[in-house]
């Protein structure tokens, strides 16, 4: 049901091709598509830069069943017709009400919102907003319809692709068509360009074909610095075409039905079945991911998206190392699961999937490719390890009775914490590395750095208490005691002056220091284990999307994501409140006469 809601949530709005103005059918742009071009940074082939423009202005690569090339063309060479097309969509009915738009509406044209004056009346507050400020949701909506229309204009005016090389700086900018030098070898290309627009106004897809050949021999023939290799650009538009992370989460979908299939009927033809899907799944991950790391030089991990990429590649990773040293059914069911889960949320979430350089500061050493697959594969245990504590909260909750089973899923769940730690641990000490590598300082309290440092603490607090409570002795819960108050006192200093909001933060620190240090036991192992977690989800999420600040950029965003957060926490909060209630009652109702001790000793 998660997984439907998700998919409405995130699917657009369908626009018919009958209220679009027609594209000449039998274009062939097999030559033009592989045309280099400057992109933000990078040398991708028109394919991308098409990808890129249509998705940045609908929302959609493939908007209305269109091929984003011949879509950035039909912009390009019938700007006048494409000028009243709905191709900017406002799905939020409040949103629309604010714009004044019309309330019957869902997609609007460029004319209509370029015209409309209530948005240019926000789009100038904007303009004139004092720099640094976090914009609020209406500014930020505002902004980005703002952007679609700039973009647009600049493919409306010829002005988005740029085709003409720098003649002399290999990382000078190249310029568009329109803007190109004065000269025999520019005037040919310019030549080619408007044979390419005669052609498709006349339909003529035989001229259109030659005329594209042409001007991709004479754009190959200019001068210039730098040109990025056909390989390469055939790689790319490979992976454009290809994509692979969707085939991914589809085979690992189909894995973890079959692996709960023979978890219910312990039937082997199924195993075989289960184990073939997770790897398939997992070998087309790594090959997006390779395919990426070829296209762009470097690790992929400069975002949020490639980062659930490796997210979804650590859980197939861990699941293909386990069922080699484990061989149990729970290793291929988890793993598919929480695979697809997070390969689902990459491919269906309105996120930017593009390839974008990231600064040389960061990419210019080795800690870069250590840290991020170290710490991404131990948010992917971590992430196994919760999906398990899940299942024992609700077991033990809903079957009391079944000793064995709570041991059993005790014990994997455990040992998803404690080698999930490890890797946190390892994933921070590398990332500091990388951080003096980069900045010059190993650590320097950023928001990151922090959270990270919670979370492993969290998940040691769960570790330590584990152990055998009754051989330590007393003088060291008093230690332990002191160094927590005089550990307290130190933070309380720092956040004068004080307000009731702080007030309520300290406390619920303090509550919650408390749970995870007294409170022990199967059941509370597999609690703290679900909050311990929230604070990986923090560290990853909430750092980039609800804080937004500080010095690790790369995973930084807009829009609902904070949203979604909180309510999927709050969910979760209340299922998990919900287990401990029926647990503690049906515990109380078997043992009318608990001892003090068995408030605190949840096992």
């Amino acid at each position: 049901m998660a997984t439907v809601k998700l998919i409405c949530l995130v699917a657009p709005l369908l626009v018919s091709a009958s209220d679009l103005p027609p594209i000449p059918a039998g274009l062939d742009t097999s030559v033009v598509r592989a045309i280099p071009m400057q992109d933000d940074g990078r040398w991708p082939p028109l394919d991308t830069v098409a990808r890129t423009l249509v998705w940045s202005v609908t929302g959609d690569e493939t908007f209305a069943g269109y091929d984003p090339v011949a879509l950035t063309l039909a912009w390009s060479f019938d700007s006048a017709a494409w000028r009243n097309a709905p191709l900017i969509r406002i799905a939020n009915a409040e949103l629309r009400h604010e714009l004044q738009l019309p309330a019957d509406k869902t997609a609007f044209s460029f004319l209509e919102l370029t015209s409309h004056r209530p948005l240019h009346a926000l789009v100038d507050e904007l303009r004139s907003a004092p720099k640094g400020g976090k914009p609020n949701p209406l500014e930020k909506k505002v902004a980005d319809i703002h952007e679609k229309l700039l973009t647009l204009q600049s493919v409306f005016s010829g002005r988005a692709l740029h085709m003409i090389p720098d003649p002399t700086d290999p990382v000078g900018a190249w310029t568009p068509i329109s803007a190109a030098p004065h000269g025999p070898e520019y005037g040919k290309v310019r030549d080619a360009w408007d044979a390419m627009a005669a052609a498709y106004t006349a339909g003529d897809t035989k001229a259109f074909a030659t005329a594209s050949a042409r001007l991709a021999s004479d754009l190959k023939s200019l001068p210039t610095a730098y040109r990025p290799a056909s390989k390469l650009l055939a790689t790319e538009i490979h992976y454009n075409t290809l994509n692979p992370f969707r085939s991914g989460w589809e085979l690992m979908l189909i894995a973890t039905i079959f692996s709960l299939a023979s978890l219910l009927t312990h039937k082997r033809w199924l195993d075989i079945l289960s184990i073939v899907g997770m790897v398939a799944g997992f070998l087309a991950v790594s090959y997006g991911l390779w395919l990426r790391w070829q296209i762009a030089g470097r690790i992929p991990a400069s975002n949020m998206f490639e980062s659930l990429l490796f997210l979804s590649w650590g859980m197939g990773a861990f699941a293909v190392v386990g069922m080699f040293l484990i061989r149990h059914r729970v290793v291929p069911l988890t793993a598919s699961a929480m695979g697809a889960v997070a390969l689902m949320l990459a491919d269906l979430l309105p996120m930017n999937h593009f390839i974008r350089p990231i600064p040389p500061v960061l990419a210019d050493t080795v800690w870069m490719s250590i840290h991020v697959p170290v710490i991404m594969v131990s948010y992917s245990v971590l992430a196994l390890g919760v999906l398990i504590a899940h299942a024992q909260l609700f077991t033990m909750a809903a079957f009391p009775r079944k000793h064995s089973v709570h041991a059993s899923l005790d014990q994997w769940h455990t040992w998803y914490i404690h080698v999930g730690s490890f890797l946190l641990f390892a994933g921070i000490a590398t990332g500091s590395m990388w951080a003096a590598s980069s900045w010059g300082r190993y650590w320097g309290w950023d928001p990151k750095e922090v959270w990270s440092l919670v979370a492993l603490l969290g998940y040691l607090a769960i570790l330590h208490v584990r152990i055998n409570t009754e051989a330590i002795p007393r003088w060291a819960y008093a230690i332990g005691a002191l160094l927590a108050v005089a550990t307290f006192a130190l933070i309380v200093l720092n956040f004068a002056p004080y307000s009731s909001a702080k007030l309520f933060a300290l406390i619920a620190v303090f509550v919650a220091g408390g749970l995870f240090v007294v409170v022990h036991g199967q059941f509370a192992t597999a609690l703290k284990s679900v909050l311990a977690f929230w604070l990986i989800i923090m560290t990853y999420v909430g750092v980039n999307y609800v804080l937004g600040t500080g010095l690790h950029s790369y995973g930084f965003g807009t829009g609902a994501v904070a949203k979604h957060m909180f309510q999927a926490g709050g969910t979760d909060l209340l299922l998990v409140l919900l287990c401990t209630i029926v647990y503690v009652w049906r515990r109380q109702a078997s043992d009318p006469a608990p001892t003090d001790r068995s408030l605190v000793v949840l096992n």
